[in-house]
C-alpha cells in the first residue's frame, strides 16, 4: 500500500446498506447492460448499482461495479456477507493481515463472511471492480469460513477445449454458502456454449470481452464486455459468441 499520507478515505456504509433486505425471489432472467447502469459518486468512488434483490436461494444478492480513483483506499472492515471481488479494468490493491496482492483485470478475491480486508487503487489511473455480496436463505455456518482466495488472471490454469479455453477458478464453501463454483470460458467465433438446458443452481455470466447472445427462456439477449447475466433456476438458457473473435466470461454458481 502506498503512504497513507496519500490516500483519500471513503466509509463503506456509504455504498452499502442492509437495512432492508428483499424477501421473496424479487430477481428475474435479465442482463444488466453496463452502459445503462444507475451511477453515483463522491469522494474518488464512482458505484454502480448492477443487480440488488432475492433469489430462490438468496435472501440477498448485492452486485455492485466500483470505481476508485488514484490514491483511494476502501479501509478493512467486516461485511455480514461472502464477498466476491473481479476486477474490471486497472489494478487492485487488496490487503488483509500480513497479506498484500495486487491484482489486475480478470483477477478474483473470495472472502467469507466476517473477513476483514482493504482495497486500493493500484495504478496511477482508476480501477474498476465487481463486488458481489451473498447471504443465503440458510442459516450462516461460520466453520465454514474458509481463508480468503486471490488470484489474478495471469496464475489461472488454462485448459484447452474444442471451443476455445476454459480456466477453473475456485469450488469452496463460505460462511453463507455451500459451495461458490466459479470458471472463466473462452469461446472462438461462432461457437455455441452448450445446447439450451436448465440446471437446479442460479447462474451468473460476467462479460470480460467480446459480444454474445444470450438464449434465456425462448428470447436472445446481446451481451458486451462488462454486462452481467442473471439466471434464475430452471431457466433454459445458453450462449453464442456473436463476435468477429473470441469472447471471455466468468460463470459463477453456488450451492446452499
Amino acid at each position: 500500500m502506498r503512504s497513507l499520507a496519500m490516500l483519500v478515505f471513503f466509509n463503506l456504509s456509504v455504498l452499502f446498506s442492509y437495512a432492508q433486505t428483499p424477501v421473496g425471489d424479487t430477481l428475474t432472467a435479465r442482463v444488466a447492460v453496463w452502459n445503462d447502469l444507475p451511477l453515483s459518486s463522491g469522494q474518488g468512488v464512482m458505484n454502480r448499482q448492477v443487480l440488488k434483490g432475492a433469489t430462490r436461494d438468496l435472501s440477498l444478492l448485492d452486485i455492485r461495479a466500483i470505481t476508485l480513483e488514484a490514491g483511494v483506499i476502501l479501509p478493512a472492515y467486516g461485511s455480514d456477507a461472502d464477498e466476491l471481488i473481479i476486477v474490471k479494468e486497472g489494478k487492485l490493491d487488496v490487503s488483509f493481515g500480513d497479506v498484500d496482492k495486487v491484482l489486475g483485470p480478470g483477477g478474483v478475491a473470495l472472502f467469507s463472511a466476517g473477513e476483514k480486508y482493504s482495497i486500493e487503487d493500484g495504478d496511477s489511473i482508476p480501477a474498476s471492480y465487481y463486488i458481489l455480496r451473498f447471504r443465503s436463505r440458510a442459516v450462516k455456518d461460520p466453520s465454514r469460513a474458509a481463508p480468503p482466495f486471490l488470484v489474478d488472471w495471469k496464475e489461472m490454469m488454462t485448459r484447452p477445449t474444442n471451443k476455445g479455453e476454459s480456466r477453473q477458478i475456485c469450488s469452496r464453501p463460505a460462511v453463507w454458502l455451500g459451495k461458490i463454483d466459479m470458471h472463466a470460458t473462452t469461446l472462438n467465433a461462432g461457437e455455441i456454449s452448450h445446447p439450451p438446458h436448465v440446471h437446479r443452481s442460479e447462474e451468473l455470466i460476467l462479460m470480460r470481452s467480446g459480444k454474445v447472445q444470450e438464449y434465456i427462456g425462448g428470447k436472445y439477449y446481446p451481451a458486451t464486455a462488462g454486462d452481467v447475466i442473471y439466471l434464475p433456476s430452471q431457466v433454459p438458457h445458453a450462449l453464442e459468441n456473436k463476435g468477429s473473435g473470441r469472447c471471455e466470461y466468468f460463470a459463477l454458481q453456488w450451492a446452499l
